[in-house]
């Protein structure tokens, strides 16, 4: 449980990072390498954070009751909502596919393996599993509505709101991280 916990707060890191990645490298106006110097040593702690915050987060834990969705299901899950909301943006909103969509998509489908294990090792009760559920929902859908909005903004409003789902999915971790010690 403590590693899952760990993982969770390595990812709310992980946003922290790629937050000032973001603003140092994206700003309107600014012509910056997002790759190289500073930002390119910022990019970097941001994929290690994401994969150790993504490995301890998925770190196996004892069930001691049934997981409410199997993580194989979620994965599926996972996998056929992306190719979905990838057609779905490119061809009903014009929205070009980047990067953002499969974070969006693979940040709620972790999550989602996250609340099944821990309702399943009893590290959440029913209620908590039903609370965290819609604070993933709610972050999924602001990023998406963000995601598609982001391209017919204004350039320094759309700067802005891209930095949204990263506060909206950290603040959700926190909550998650909060809900389980509370209920431990």
């Amino acid at each position: 449980m403590k590693k899952i916990l760990a993982g969770q707060a390595i990812l709310i890191l992980c946003c922290a990072v790629y937050l000032v990645w973001w603003y140092r490298g994206y700003r309107p106006g600014m012509s910056v390498n997002r790759l190289g110097g500073l930002n390119g040593v910022l990019l970097r702690i941001t994929v290690g954070l994401g994969i150790a915050g993504l490995v301890l987060s998925l770190w196996r834990i004892e069930a001691k009751r049934a997981f409410v969705l199997s993580p194989g299901l979620i994965a599926a899950a996972g996998i056929a909502a992306y190719f979905a909301l990838l057609l779905l943006t490119r061809y009903a909103f014009g929205r070009i596919v980047t990067t953002e969509l499969l974070l969006i998509v693979g940040w709620t489908t972790l999550e989602n393996s996250v609340l099944s294990r821990l309702y399943a090792a009893e590290a959440l009760s029913g209620r908590g599993f039903a609370f965290l559920g819609a604070v993933i929902g709610a972050a999924f859908v602001l990023s998406m509505v963000l995601y598609v909005a982001y391209y017919r903004m204004e350039a320094m409003k759309a700067f802005y709101a891209a930095m949204i789902p990263l506060l909206t999915e950290a603040a959700a971790m926190a909550v998650l991280c909060g809900t389980v010690v509370l209920h431990g």
